[in-house]
């Protein structure tokens, strides 16, 4: 099953509550908010229930929010110069922190009540301005359970608290994070993990497909963000009328709504040698990438999605953080780049970036190089981090007996058992009670959030010191997921860490999903009897993961 197929049902009785602090403003453009909506959507299709902080700035998103569903709770821009907004001057003072709107503090103070309201399983934060310091003040303000903490970042140039950290740029190593986030957190690195829309992933087959037939300059998609509030737009587009270019070249130039530029744009497109349309707030931006042959665009995390339907890019450097990105997609032969933006050489550039472009050859060298730099399954891997890190492995208590009794007798798994008969629950429930207070056997219950799934059992080998067979048992609304595999090792290194040293499994041959689990998870087969595969797993060579333990659990 393909990660785009991945249905994760999250939690049924309990609704998991999960809230982003982003910001958008002409300045900070609108690109960190968009991809934690494109995060949002993919989680509450799950079952979350996903609310966004943010402060008013001048072109903040805040009604585009509301209309895709979430609420978003406003944080007022302070009426100030926030660039001396400071707690301290003895303080480091990041170098976005003005686009906070407030000092750090006063913005930790002010979505602590917020937060303490909603009390979120998890917090997202998408905010250049923010480090560890505002994390620290935000979850040790927090009475009760403290949310897990997810970060996405591009800069690599601050430290924070988090759990989770999600960087989605090419060239970036999770080396880059050393010392700047805790030892236990998980770094996320590199387009694989780029956070697009389902649709790009669902016209990439076709995009692909239309390159390799029709090859040549016909269709410009021109879209240098959302807001574009220095109207690099505008300079495109003057620079382009002395350009050589095909004869029936149409140009398409897609524009945000709070484009402070857009009538001057349109007015310039009106005016141009070739057919151009200006389009405003697309909701088909994927279709418009596929049947383009060409784009002109920003280096930010648009980059990603045009490298994943194979679009030949002329890529804007339009913010100095946006550098990296840049040369690693005029590295990897996925861009061209034109400098100067701003001078007059811009123009020169341009022309001499298109006709680079034109050549055949180059454009399907460009399209090949940016297809094999992302492939659009980001969401569902993220998301399946989350979920994996939301894992907790508990001791098993008398009153989980009815679960696993309904999970072993499950129709689908039973026929692959070494004993295919179901039991009667009073039976099951004496073999429950017993094997609960037997030393030889560690019975297990994994739960994600606060939902039972999986049954883990482990039968320890009495002729073998800190050897045992593992057993699981799904919960069957959670088969088909992806879920399987982290679900055991989770069990599986809480085992190691009791004092296992061997794990060994019988998986019958023709149980096709419990073998993809259990290879998953770190098992290696062994051996063939009849028809059961043996596997084991060493503690040596078992990667240690985060494992969530309740207090008291031993």
């Amino acid at each position: 099953m393909s990660l785009r197929n991945i249905q994760l049902k999250m939690i049924d009785r309990v609704r998991v509550t999960i809230a982003f602090r982003a910001d958008a403003s002409l300045e900070i453009g609108s690109g960190h908010v968009m991809r934690c909506l494109t995060l949002a959507d993919a989680l509450q299709a799950q079952g979350a229930q996903c609310h966004f902080l943010c402060r008013e700035h001048p072109g903040h998103l805040c009604e585009l929010i509301e209309a895709r569903g979430y609420p978003v709770h406003r944080l007022p821009q302070e009426a100030r110069d926030t660039n001396t907004a400071v707690t301290s001057v003895t303080e480091p003072k990041l170098d976005h922190a003005h686009w906070l709107g407030a000092s750090w503090d006063e913005d930790a103070a002010a979505c602590l009540p917020l937060l303490a309201e909603l009390a979120p399983a998890w917090l997202v934060v998408d905010h250049y301005a923010l480090d560890h310091r505002w994390e620290r003040a935000v979850l040790d303000g927090l009475s009760g359970s403290r949310p897990r903490l997810l970060v996405i970042d591009d800069l690599a140039d601050r430290h924070h608290i988090a759990d989770l950290l999600l960087d989605q740029n090419l060239g970036r190593q999770v080396e880059d994070y050393r010392g700047l986030v805790p030892e236990g957190c998980q770094v996320l690195a590199g387009p694989r993990y780029a956070l697009l829309r389902p649709e790009f992933r669902e016209w990439r087959e076709a995009s692909l497909s239309r390159r390799a037939r029709e090859p040549g300059l016909r269709r410009l998609l021109i879209n240098l963000g959302g807001v574009d509030k220095d109207n690099v737009t505008g300079q495109v587009l003057d620079a382009l009328i002395t350009c050589d270019l095909p004869a029936d070249l149409q140009i398409s130039v897609v524009m945000g709504a709070s484009a402070p530029w857009r009538e001057s744009v349109a007015a310039q497109a009106a005016a141009m040698p070739c057919p151009t349309e200006v389009v405003v707030n697309v909701s088909d931006m994927a279709r418009r990438m596929a049947e383009a042959d060409l784009a002109i665009g920003a280096a930010g995390s648009t980059s990603w999605e045009r490298c994943c339907l194979g679009v030949p890019s002329i890529i804007v450097e339009i913010a100095d953080n946006q550098a990296g990105i840049v040369a690693a997609v005029v590295k990897a032969g996925a861009g061209i780049a034109p400098s100067g933006l701003h001078t007059s050489c811009f123009v020169r550039s341009i022309d001499n970036a298109v006709a680079k472009a034109v050549e055949r050859s180059r454009l399907k060298t460009m399209s090949d190089a940016a297809s094999e730099l992302c492939d659009g399954d980001g969401v569902p891997r993220v998301v399946q981090a989350l979920i994996s890190k939301g894992i907790t492995v508990r001791p098993a208590l008398s009153d989980d007996a009815e679960n696993v009794w309904r999970w072993r007798n499950d129709g689908v798994s039973t026929a692959f058992y070494l004993s295919q008969e179901k039991t009667k629950f009073s039976d099951h429930l004496a073999w429950f009670e017993s094997a609960l207070a037997s030393p030889e056997r560690d019975l297990l219950i994994v739960e994600i959030g606060r939902k039972p799934a999986a049954h883990v059992r482990f039968d320890r080998c009495l002729e073998t010191k800190g050897t045992a067979e593992v057993s699981i048992y799904l919960n069957p609304d959670l088969r088909g997921q992806g879920l399987g595999a982290p679900i055991l090792r989770a069990a599986c290194n809480f085992a190691f860490e009791k004092g296992l040293n061997l794990i060994l499994a019988q998986v019958h041959i023709e149980n096709t999903a419990s073998l993809k689990i259990f290879t998953r998870a770190g098992f290696k087969q062994i051996s063939i009897n009849g028809s059961f595969k043996s596997l084991e797993m060493e503690r040596s060579t078992f990667p240690r993961v985060d494992v969530n333990v309740p207090k008291g659990a031993t």
